[in-house]
């Protein structure tokens, strides 16, 4: 075992993943410095605890951040511009890798050895199949790019920095916080709304993965493994989207019609995306605890909470 962990930044922290990190590292008995976007209308997402501080700060301006050095992870989740059309302005998206980079270097300074970087299967392009870590990656948007390159830079970077570095292909996750046009979050709000839901014939073959199994990942990784590298992850466990969907309903009310078929698919469709999660089971002994029934259903308690 390396040393413990005592002490932990997050960076992105009332993010959906974010928020659910800093409760699975305060289960911990760790204190988390959760760094968050200045007036993050978010910043309710995090819970109080003594062992919690906040701090607004641009993630581009992170280096000016003045805190006690004395930290030994950084997990960084903030990334910018991933909705309303930003994901593919290359010159909004090349902003991320600066800001990963900073990030990196500032997490050096404040003592961290350790620097776990959130990637996503958009670095792998149009797979179609199931993928690990070897799988070649030709990503076709300008966020994948961005994520991979800031990957790659951060880990070059943290290698002659004598840190370790672990980049994590973050494949589909769901569960509370989640924004709006996230496929989990609109299919429950549209059918506790009693609405039809409008998607796609939706045969993708997908693999989701309930938050609170995806940060508990992210923890072992910081914890227990051993070296710099590239880790997927996901649940190990697909369906298509068409049976997601259904249990979902079947769960709200299994007499509510879905719309199949009314919306087209997105151009340049990845119709079967699975994560290897070979490499996490035997590095760090990861398994997922939730279902997607399980999982789903603690999600849609969540929204019903939200709703009242």
């Amino acid at each position: 075992m390396g040393k413990k962990i005592e002490h932990v930044i997050i960076t992105g922290a009332s993010g959906p993943l974010g928020s659910m990190l800093v409760r699975e590292c305060l289960s911990h008995h760790v204190s988390v410095l959760a760094v968050i976007r200045p007036n993050s209308k978010n910043r309710e997402n995090l819970p109080k605890h003594p062992l919690l501080s906040i701090k607004e700060c641009d993630i581009m301006e992170i280096d000016q951040l003045e805190v006690e050095p004395h930290y030994d992870v950084c997990f960084h989740l903030a990334w910018s511009h991933t909705g309303d059309g930003g994901r593919d302005n290359p010159m909004l998206q090349y902003q991320n890798i600066e800001a990963t980079l900073k990030t990196a270097e500032w997490a050096k300074k404040m003592g961290c050895s350790i620097f776990i970087g959130s990637g996503s299967q958009a670095e792998y392009g149009l797979i179609n199949r199931k993928v690990d870590e070897t799988t070649p990656e030709r990503p076709v948007t300008m966020y994948g790019v961005c994520k991979l390159a800031a990957g790659k830079l951060t880990m070059e970077y943290c290698k002659q920095q004598g840190m370790r570095c672990n980049w994590v292909r973050i494949f589909g996750v769901y569960g509370p916080y989640e924004n709006d046009y996230i496929f989990t979050s609109y299919l429950i709000r549209t059918l506790l709304a009693g609405k039809e839901p409008l998607l796609t014939p939706s045969e993708q073959i997908w693999d989701y993965l309930y938050c609170e199994d995806a940060v508990h990942a992210l923890w072992l990784i910081a914890e227990k493994a051993r070296e710099s590298g590239v880790y997927c992850l996901g649940s190990g466990d697909v369906k298509t989207v068409q049976e997601y969907a259904c249990i979902t309903r079947d769960q709200i009310n299994p007499a509510q019609k879905i719309g199949f078929g009314k919306k087209p698919y997105a151009p340049n469709q990845i119709m079967h995306l699975e994560a290897d999660i070979t490499k996490l089971k035997t590095d760090v002994a990861f398994k997922p605890h939730y279902s997607f029934q399980e999982g789903i259903q603690k999600t849609i308690d969540w929204y019903e909470k939200k709703c009242r």
